[in-house]
């Protein structure tokens, strides 16, 4: 395979670049279709995400390699409300379990019309 003027995502492992670089393109379509199969039994956390208990999702966005998460708590008031802020990362178990998501806190979420 020639090479070509696209440039790599900056994420990708130099390996993992050289190695495409050098695939034929038989041997691209396989990678392809590997990946599209990887992909679909990972989905992304925006389709797994789901409130916990006493919040409501307001937004979920995703982003490369985490994804941020706005809940309110309908049955608290003012302060305690929300919305609230966090960064959402999938966390698989080292010794092969299931895994889970991992909340962190960013902050409260304010809108422009609460001049903060």
């Amino acid at each position: 395979m020639t090479s070509s003027d696209t440039n790599p995502p900056e994420n990708v492992p130099e390996r993992v670049i050289a190695g495409l670089e050098d695939s034929s393109d038989g041997q691209l379509r396989d990678i392809i279709h590997y990946a599209q199969q990887l992909l679909r039994e990972h989905p992304p956390l925006t389709d797994a995400i789901e409130s916990r208990r006493g919040e409501e999702l307001v937004r979920v966005e995703d982003h490369d390699g985490y994804t941020i998460v706005v809940v309110e708590r309908p049955d608290e008031t003012g302060q305690a409300r929300g919305p609230f802020a966090y960064r959402v990362n999938w966390e698989p178990e080292i010794d092969g379990g299931n895994g889970k998501y991992r909340w962190h806190y960013l902050g409260k979420v304010y809108d422009d019309s609460e001049g903060n």
